[in-house]
């Protein structure tokens, strides 16, 4: 237990040095507090000026948002052991009594904690949408597993951290999936379906509407993508470090 405690002691202050580490540790405990306060007078204000109803979109900004969050976490475990590898502190650990499997654990471990309860945290405190428990339960799940995708993407394809700070950029694009569920005509929208951020979006919407067999599907769709695709990412991440 000590090991962790000081790694995790370690972290602190690296992130404390790295404004935008903090931003990312920070982000989305601010993201919530700008909606909870921020999006009824919005909304109050688009409705008396251009009688534009914002509300209509509440599940599209809400899914939106709890996408950015593991997002946030993934790139900041990334960051973390893009530094940690450049500086050949992953082959000391490898001897240490954590080993390399501790370490890896560890530091991915800790986003998928962290995004679950900022998940869970997000939806209540913000009040923007009532999810049912029976639909939070497995999107808590989906966007928990997330975020070890996203550091692994950036261990698997970043060289160093410039090379990650770019990948991170171009993972933004991944956004852009709910936006195809919730604008583009069935069957059009599918064609997002490569971009993994489209099975949470769509777990989301299948889990507001109704409990049923497609929903269920959709659920199981999606736990298979992701784990095939952490799969597939640890071996790229494992044959990088070899």
């Amino acid at each position: 237990m000590n090991k962790y405690v000081s790694l995790s002691a370690a972290d602190a202050k690296n992130i404390a040095r790295d404004p935008m580490l903090v931003l990312a540790v920070f982000g989305p405990l601010i993201l919530a507090v700008a909606i909870r306060y921020g999006m009824k007078i919005l909304s109050g204000w688009l409705h008396l000026t251009l009688a534009f109803d914002l509300t209509v979109y509440y599940d599209l900004i809400l899914i939106e948002a709890l996408l950015l969050i593991p997002l946030m976490l993934g790139v900041i475990a990334g960051f973390l052991m893009l530094d940690e590898r450049d500086e050949n502190l992953i082959a000391y650990f490898a001897v240490t009594p954590l080993t390399k499997s501790g370490y890896l654990l560890y530091r991915l471990s800790s986003p998928v904690l962290l995004s679950a309860a900022y998940t869970v945290f997000f939806v209540y405190f913000t009040d923007l949408v009532r999810v049912p428990v029976a639909a939070l339960l497995p999107l808590t799940l989906l966007l928990a597993l997330q975020a070890p995708v996203v550091a692994l993407l950036l261990l698997a394809f970043a060289a160093n951290k410039v090379e990650g700070m770019a990948l991170s950029k171009g993972i933004g694009v991944t956004m852009a999936a709910p936006l195809a569920i919730y604008f583009a005509p069935e069957p059009w929208s599918w064609l997002a379906s490569v971009l993994p951020t489209f099975w949470i979006a769509k777990a989301y919407w299948a889990g507001m509407e109704a409990w049923s067999g497609g929903a269920f599907f959709i659920y199981l769709a999606a736990f298979a993508f992701y784990s095939l695709l952490a799969v597939w990412l640890y071996h790229r991440y494992e044959q990088r470090n070899d």
